[in-house]
């Protein structure tokens, strides 16, 4: 079942409108233009969907945080906050009529967009969300932070302008950032974990007795291992780092473009 659902519906929460003091920036040619943004309009957005086991749950933010936890066997439940902000209180509401959230619900799959229209001012989604401790779970976020915790499943992260945290996790991880920092920290290695970044430093805990394959790369930065049996020196700086962790097991492959690697067992 496929919905692209209005904010201003009546199934959803009651709009909100007070007025606050803010900005918007603009830089353009080397000019800089600030409009001050006295209109705001807030509404909350709830959602609860049945998922199958192992089933996958997808998520696309535009702008905005997202945040995601275990919960219960078969169920997803998802509480959005829309915010827009504009010059006055009327115009913040037609920000925030017009923004959309699409949905895509299947047994086995729920998926979920934003869709922002920002044209004099802004508009951001924060999302929570609960999720089975097994779904498999995808994120794509521009401008904000990802925070995942106590995932079992298989974890795929895609964050633009911004952070990635994720702790506790089990299942295999596919994490990448484009101009922010990462933080994986892993409670089990039972699978494939790869993390990269472009600009900007990562950080992975592993167990101390994990069995993994490891591989690291900084091509402008250096990588510090400590707490873990590898082949180089603990703690020496360096760019490239190969080494089978107790015996060896899934692979373990960690890359840098600008940025510093540090790679710690717990």
């Amino acid at each position: 079942m496929n919905s692209a659902l209005a904010l201003g519906s009546k199934p959803l929460a009651i709009l909100a409108v007070v007025g606050v003091l803010g900005c918007d920036v603009t830089i353009k040619d080397g000019d800089v233009s600030v409009r001050h943004l006295q209109g705001r309009a807030t509404q909350e957005w709830n959602r609860k969907y049945p998922l199958a086991p192992k089933g996958r749950f997808e998520i696309t933010n535009s702008n905005g945080p997202v945040e995601i936890v275990t919960g219960a066997a078969d169920t997803v439940e998802l509480t959005a906050t829309i915010a827009a902000t504009s010059m006055t209180n009327e115009r913040a509401g037609e920000l925030l009529r017009a923004t959309k959230i699409d949905e895509t619900v299947a047994p086995d799959r729920v998926a979920v967009v934003t869709q922002l229209f920002r044209r004099d001012g802004n508009v951001e989604v924060s999302f929570k969300v609960s999720v089975p401790p097994d779904a498999q779970v995808t994120v794509t976020l521009n401008n904000d932070t990802l925070k995942a915790d106590g995932l079992q499943g298989p974890v795929k992260a895609m964050v633009v302008n911004g952070r990635i945290e994720l702790t506790g996790l089990r299942g295999t991880v596919d994490a990448a950032s484009v101009n922010g920092p990462v933080s994986v920290k892993m409670a089990e290695i039972t699978g494939r974990v790869r993390v990269e970044s472009a600009n900007g430093q990562i950080t992975l805990e592993v167990p101390k007795d994990a069995k993994a394959t490891l591989t690291a790369r900084a091509v402008n930065g250096n990588i510090i291992a400590t707490g873990l049996n590898t082949q180089e020196v603990s703690g020496r700086r360096i760019r490239n780092l190969e080494s089978q962790l107790n015996g060896g097991g899934p692979e373990i492959d960690v890359r840098v473009t600008n940025g510093r690697i540090s790679i710690e067992g717990k």
